[in-house]
């Protein structure tokens, strides 16, 4: 059976992403986030890395578009890597009220959320994945479930 997996993320700023893949991904999978990485080029080669030793890994971006998601599912497809997409459920008023607790650099303009909000795609098998999940958060808690074609943002 094969475990390389890679994990998608894929939800505006402020939907959770980090805190689910802190609390819900396996801690041996390596994350890979720009806001860590800060480039694109070291974003690429920590990728590479996990394909030559066979690690799993979780991208922990917005992701917000079928062409930007290509640039992770289509090497780790080549590489004999499971793909799983996890939506966040991404309402801009809860994401700029969550955006408001960050402090610091982590707190971003709320304008920018609303900019990813319009980009947003909603992720689908044919991207690639082979699994698809939606996740909400419902008093605090994760809910996820699995992706059926027009759920909501």
């Amino acid at each position: 059976m094969n475990d390389k997996c890679a994990v998608i993320m894929i939800g505006i700023q402020g939907s959770g992403k980090s805190e689910y893949v802190k609390n819900n991904i396996p801690p041996e999978y390596v994350r890979i986030s720009l806001d860590e990485v800060n480039t694109r080029n070291r974003e690429r080669l920590l990728m590479e890395k996990c394909f030559r030793e066979g690690l799993s890994f979780v991208i922990d971006n917005t992701n917000p578009t079928a062409e930007e998601r290509a640039r992770y599912i289509l090497p780790a497809r080549e590489n004999g890597y499971i793909i799983t997409g996890i939506f966040m459920q991404s309402r801009i008023k809860d994401c700029v009220e969550r955006n408001n607790k960050r402090e610091g650099k982590k707190r971003i303009p709320s304008k920018a959320i609303a900019a990813t909000s319009n980009r947003l795609e909603m992720p689908d098998y044919a991207e690639g994945f082979d699994e698809l999940y939606f996740v909400q958060i419902e008093e605090g808690r994760f809910i996820k479930s699995e992706w059926r074609q027009g759920d909501e943002v």
